[in-house]
């Protein structure tokens, strides 16, 4: 069948013909969930998400094949460099097999250096196939992760409880990027980022912290999911940008007890302080992650050979809330 190459700003329907794919090619992952067209439209509308930068493959009119690009500011190896986050990489199961993937990869890649990034990053899972065919396309695995479910923990003597994301969003955004400055991965939230991740969500999250007169000195944010797992289904709280002054096991446990659901779900690098705590609160590895880098000049090349501190896991790269 002969496939038609472009950008997304040449697909039709493009929200409902994303939502149609990602729920096709991504039924067999662990860690995905279903979406609606909603949720598209919202994902669609991210900061930095360049639909001249995304990349698909159409039949006869039909998206079989995709790439999307979000361009953002992430921390790497001591610096800030201008990044393409790889997202949703996607083929249509009876698309597959025909180099759609790896022609729509190319043309992202060239996509994004001709836009003048310092490199692309992506999320994937090393003990699922995706992860040699981006070894092969020069991507290099920068850290390993997971993501860990289990038991919300039982109530705690300290303080977070719901706060307003928007009457707080400057003191929670200033902590957060505090708390996160030496993590690679991570991009600083400056207000059209938080707006859209914490307040234009089709569901919005629940955010937590723990407040004085001067500010929040502990938050979390929580997101309702339906996360496939090997053992089915499993309906949870994905917690994520958590945050303390000094962070402790007693401010962890405060903010994990916190979660809407009884079950929650985190992504943590493998070298995280947080680590320890959450397992000492039950949560076990339930899924591999990875993050990968691909180069694409001096200043990139520069910052792998540096030592990079844990790795930031963006939610919404690998979960999708």
């Amino acid at each position: 069948m002969d496939h038609r190459l472009c950008d997304f700003t040449q697909v039709p329907e493009l929200a409902a013909q994303v939502t149609r794919l990602s729920n096709l090619a991504f039924g067999e992952y662990e860690g995905a969930m279903e979406v609606g067209e909603g949720w598209t439209e919202w994902y669609l509308a991210r900061p930095g998400t360049d639909r001249g930068l995304s990349q698909a493959a159409l039949a006869d009119g039909k998206l079989v094949s995709q790439v999307i690009v979000c361009v953002q500011p992430l921390q790497l190896g001591g610096q800030t460099l201008r990044c393409g986050i790889i997202d949703s990489v996607a083929t249509d199961p009876e698309h597959r097999q025909q180099g759609l993937a790896r022609q729509l990869m190319e043309r992202a890649h060239e996509a994004v250096q001709d836009a003048d990034l310092d490199a692309a990053v992506l999320y994937t899972n090393p003990e699922d196939h995706p992860y040699g065919f981006y070894s092969r396309l020069g991507y290099r695995e920068r850290t390993r992760a997971m993501m860990l479910i289990g038991r919300r923990p039982g109530e705690s003597g300290c303080g977070a409880e719901p706060v307003d994301a928007a009457e707080h969003a400057e003191g929670l955004r200033n902590l957060l990027n505090r708390y996160y400055v030496g993590h690679e991965g991570f991009s600083p939230l400056e207000a059209d980022l938080w707006r859209w991740h914490k307040l234009d969500a089709p569901n919005p999250p629940t955010v937590v912290a723990e407040m004085t007169g001067s500010g929040p000195i502990t938050t979390a944010t929580f997101a309702t999911a339906r996360l496939r797992t090997a053992t089915g289904e499993r309906h949870v709280s994905v917690a994520y940008d958590i945050a303390a002054d000094v962070m402790n096991a007693d401010q962890m446990h405060s903010l994990l007890a916190s979660a809407p659901e009884e079950e929650i779900a985190l992504l943590l690098d493998e070298r995280a302080l947080e680590l320890p705590m959450v397992n000492d609160l039950g949560l076990k590895k339930a899924v591999a992650e990875v993050a990968m880098v691909l180069p694409f000049g001096s200043a990139a090349s520069r910052a792998l050979e540096e030592h990079g501190g844990p790795w930031y896991m963006m939610v919404e790269s690998v979960v999708g809330v």
